[in-house]
Parts: C-alpha cells; structure tokens; sequence
C-alpha cells in the first residue's frame, strides 16, 4: 500500500512537470520569436552588421541628399526627426515641401558645423537610427557609444546610390519600390548611352561643372564626371582628382568648355557670367558663355548636381542639352510630372515643372 501511494505520489509528479513544461516551452518560444522580431540586422557600407529596432519610426539623417530618397522609398517624410541644415535648406526652395510638408518641422539642431553632431542635441530627438557619411569615423563611433546605431553611407558613384537605395528599401520594407527606382536609373542610362554610342569623342561637347565664383570645379572620380561622360559629353577636369579644386582663369581659357553647368549650392547665376559680373574674372573669351551655354543646375525633389534619386531627370536634362535634336523627343515638363506621379506619387502643378525648368 506505501509502495502504490508512493509511485501514485511520482507519477502525479510527473505529469505536473510535463503540464508545467508544455506551458513554459511555447512561452519560452515566444518570448525568443518576440525578441527575434523586436530587432534586425542592417549590412552598411563599411560591410558592418548594424543592428536596428524591428519598427523603424524616428530617422535621423546627415547625408544630404537622404531626405528626398526616403520620401521617394517610403511614400512621405514622417519617420524623419532630423536632418542636416543642407537638406533642409534644399526643402525649402524645392517641391519637397509640398510633398512631405511635415519636413519643414524636422530638427536641424544636433548639427554643429559640417557634419559633427552635438550629442546631447541628437538624443533628444530619440532616434531608432542614425545616418551618417562613412568618412566620418569619429562622428560614428559618438553616436555608437551613446547606444544609437548608426548606418554609414559612402559618397559618391552610382553604384553607392544604388546601394543606399537597397539599404533604404531593407530598412523600410520598401523593396518593391526601391527596385521600381533602381530600374528606372538603369533604363535611362543605357538608352542615353545607346543613342550617344557611335559619336566620336572629338565631336563630343566639351563640359565644364562650375562649383562657384572661385572658379572651382571637380575632377575625374567625382559624381559630376560621371554624369557628364553617361549623357554624352566630354569633362574638360577630367585630369583633376578630387572636388571642388580651384581653376585659374588661364586655365578655363585653355579648356574653352562649350557648355558650362553651374553647381545648385552656390548663389551663382548664369547671367553672372553672361555680364561678367565676377570681379578680376573675364568670361567674353569663353565658348560656353559667347554662346549662351551657360544653365544651372535645377534644384526639384533635392538638388541635381550629387547622386540621388532625381538622377535620371538629370541625365535627361543633360542629354538634351548636350543634343537636342538626338533627344528632341525629351519633352523635360513631361519627365518630370511622370516621374513625379510614378516615384513621389504627386501632381506637379505646371507653376512647380517652370520653377525647376527656369533656364
């Protein structure tokens, strides 16, 4: 009888433990899968496995071209917290604003000068995660060590904005729309290269990127080269390394660029040239200013001179210019408003095509 009393009291045990487990077990699970998706993994382009909130809400970006781009991945602005005084400069004057108006309240005040952050400024706005420019290491490991991840970026070639591209589309689940912009990208450079295939080199224009006043301009491994050789022109800096490399006046006599494009972050206009208007500088001798080509770069969604998603609006803008009878079939009012509707999903009013398309 102890014997029965004694196994009936273990095997009542048992089945209490094996009840007790099938309850804690899936809880465990549970509380494993709930942590696994509470978090995620972001690879940046220092190759480094950033790791990121499941829910992204709050963004703080220091790239300047970064706000538009995520208006165009993820529909509007309303993840963004903060950016650099730079983007939102170019909020202001572009169509950006009318698309995404909650950006024109989006903090500027954890930038210090360039793009050193003032930390006590950047917690505040209590971001889910930071973006920031590779090259600067100092600034990232700041922002780390105050327990914030940060996606750093590399500037500048095609092939990085296709890259910050994807980062977005994986960090926003915005895939579908980012490879909707990737190709566009694709499209309309191979149809600009294959229409400018079989034209000598000789008898390509001669291109000058004009950064300001000064005068300076950028070389050979910069984003502007790029654009200038993909829509079919000829980069008289093409020998210079780096940007924003001063030029003397003797020196821009001897290139004698046919066509000039002055750069959207400085104040200089093409009638400046035109009227000679830049003290100790004499233009009258210069092709592109004798025959009026001379135009300045648009600023619509963000500025065109640096990659961003707006890139093909400005390889079209530049192909045009470069030979309008080859591409007389760019109509720019219409590119715009189509590219518009397709990535920004917005009606651009025929007020906001001519303000871009000033020239």
């Amino acid at each position: 009888m102890h014997i029965m009393k004694s196994l009936t009291s273990k095997m009542a045990a048992m089945i209490i433990s094996l009840l007790l487990l099938a309850i804690i077990l899936p809880a465990c699970d549970s509380g494993t899968e709930k942590e696994a998706k509470s978090s995620r993994t972001i690879i940046d382009q220092r190759g480094k496995r950033v790791k990121v909130p499941g829910e992204i809400n709050r963004i703080v970006t220091l790239p300047i071209p970064l706000p538009s781009m995520i208006v165009a991945v993820d529909g509007n602005g309303k993840r963004i917290v903060g950016m650099h005084p730079k983007s939102k400069s170019a909020v202001e004057e572009s169509t950006l604003k009318n698309i995404s108006p909650e950006l024109m309240d989006v903090s500027t005040a954890f930038v210090q000068e360039g793009f050193t952050v003032n930390i006590e400024e950047l917690v505040k706005l209590q971001p889910d995660v930071v973006f920031q420019w590779k090259h600067q290491p100092e600034e990232i490991e700041k922002i780390e060590n105050a327990g914030i991840p940060v996606i750093a970026l590399q500037y500048g070639t095609q092939q990085d904005l296709e890259a910050w591209l994807k980062i977005l589309g994986e960090l926003l689940d915005k895939k579908q729309q980012v490879n909707k912009i990737i190709n566009y990208h694709h499209e309309v450079i191979n149809d600009i290269r294959n229409r400018t295939s079989t034209i000598n080199e000789k008898d390509k224009p001669r291109v000058m990127y004009l950064n300001g006043p000064e005068p300076s301009t950028n070389g050979g491994d910069s984003y502007n080269h790029f654009w200038i050789t993909a829509s079919g022109g000829c980069n008289v800096a093409a020998d210079i390394e780096g940007t924003g490399k001063y030029v003397n006046m003797e020196q821009v006599l001897r290139w004698n660029p046919e066509i000039i494009y002055i750069g959207n972050f400085c104040n200089l206009q093409a009638d400046d040239l035109f009227k000679n208007k830049i003290q100790g500088q004499d233009w009258s001798h210069v092709a592109a200013v004798k025959n009026r080509r001379v135009y300045k770069i648009p600023l619509a969604g963000y500025r065109w001179d640096p990659p961003s998603v707006e890139s093909p609006l400005m390889l079209k803008w530049l192909a045009q210019k470069h030979y309008p009878e080859i591409f007389a079939d760019y109509s720019m009012a219409a590119e715009l408003k189509e590219f518009y509707r397709n990535i920004y999903n917005y009606e651009l009013s025929d007020e906001e095509v001519a303000r871009v398309l000033k020239d």
